[in-house]
């Protein structure tokens, strides 16, 4: 009988261990994580952040789901892995315990970036990323007035919407000229903008934070914002260090190839802790990683292909979805097709990329298009 050993607790390690379960019926299954929940579903963190959500209410699966005949996961939380040993097969946890493996499924996921500005250590200043950040979000804001989020991207915008419903004065504010400026164009950032406005939420942008006093954020350029709140979403860095300690290569984050190997014999890795191609740090993809690491895991045979990766927006009574390459390229030329609410970017005879603002029912013919010429 193979022992599975899967680090980590989010949807890439349950994707790879349904994957191995799919693919061995009868091997050991052991996922450890740190948090003291089965994987819940992370994105509806921001999207309800002032709910009332327990990890339970968002689990991706039920307790009595993993222990279902024929399926036997084991689940350990609360338990933080120290090291990894590749040649005697063997992980080593916080408390002493050692598990050894036949099979190694690296899923540790990332952490959020915190930008060092001078009092970014405060209570008030919360990157959500787990239920217990969100929990704190919920307990300090039934005090608070004012909210700064840092970051305009999708997350960072969710949070601010999640705050104005709850009543907040909120500024969101955005180091780069334009928020979401990796995935939209200028038209669907103006249509954001304008759905912000009318409600009340404010946008900085070409801003960064240098200061925070727990009551009072100052910018880079001198400017100052009451908050009484300060919620950063700023992107994540991968929870790499323990492979790159156990001699896995790693450049920032764990590479892997298309079948999610690393560079240690019988140890895979997926998520946002690791790459193949482009990564997006989002959760469809990791999901897609961790089912190719626990297919390879356990014997079968599947290879991830990275590609565009729609995104998709709900907030300030308007919707967005955009996919693919919407013109961010200078070296090439574009021929953009317009019509109410949508815009189709191509190169040439092929659709390469498609955003979509207010109405979203096009949603899937415009992945389509965009996927058929990936």
């Amino acid at each position: 009988m193979k022992r599975y050993i899967i680090l980590g607790g989010g949807i890439a390690a349950l994707s790879a261990a349904k994957a191995i379960r799919k693919n061995d019926p009868s091997g050991l299954i052991v996922l450890l994580t740190n948090e003291d929940a089965l994987p819940y579903n992370r994105p509806a963190l921001t999207k309800q952040l002032l709910g009332d959500l327990s990890a339970a209410d968002i689990a991706v699966e039920r307790a009595a789901w993993y222990d279902a005949p024929g399926r036997d996961i084991i689940v350990l939380t609360g338990r933080t892995v120290s090291a990894i040993d590749t040649k005697e097969k063997t992980v080593s946890l916080a408390d002493g315990l050692v598990f050894p493996y036949d099979r190694l499924v690296y899923a540790l996921g990332a952490r959020c970036f915190v930008p060092p500005f001078a009092g970014s250590d405060r209570e008030n200043v919360i990157a959500v990323r787990t239920v217990e950040d969100a929990a704190r979000v919920r307990r300090l804001a039934k005090g608070a007035k004012d909210a700064v989020v840092i970051g305009g991207g999708v997350l960072g915008l969710e949070a601010a919407w999640s705050l104005r419903q709850g009543g907040l004065n909120v500024t969101v504010i955005e180091f780069e000229k334009q928020i979401m400026a990796r995935q939209i164009d200028e038209e669907a950032a103006a249509h954001l903008i304008s759905a912000m406005d009318k409600h009340g939420v404010a946008l900085l942008t070409q801003a960064s934070a240098a200061a925070y006093d727990g009551k009072v954020l100052t910018l880079a350029d001198g400017r100052t914002l009451p908050a009484d709140l300060v919620i950063v979403s700023a992107g994540v860095r991968a929870n790499a260090e323990i492979a790159a300690a156990a001699g896995i290569k790693v450049d920032r984050k764990i590479l892997v190839d298309q079948r999610m190997q690393t560079s240690a014999p019988d140890v895979y890795a997926a998520g946002d802790c690791a790459v193949c191609g482009v990564s997006y740090a989002l959760w469809a993809e990791a999901g897609e990683m961790g089912k190719v690491a626990g297919t390879n895991a356990a014997g079968g045979h599947a290879e991830y292909k990275a590609g565009p990766r729609p995104l998709i927006f709900h907030g300030f009574d308007t919707e967005l979805f955009a996919i693919g390459d919407v013109g961010r390229d200078p070296a090439k030329t574009y021929e953009v097709g317009a019509m109410p609410g949508a815009r189709y970017y191509s190169v040439g005879d092929k659709v390469v990329g498609a955003i979509l603002t207010g109405d979203t029912s096009l949603a899937l013919e415009a992945k389509k298009l965009v996927l058929e010429n990936a």
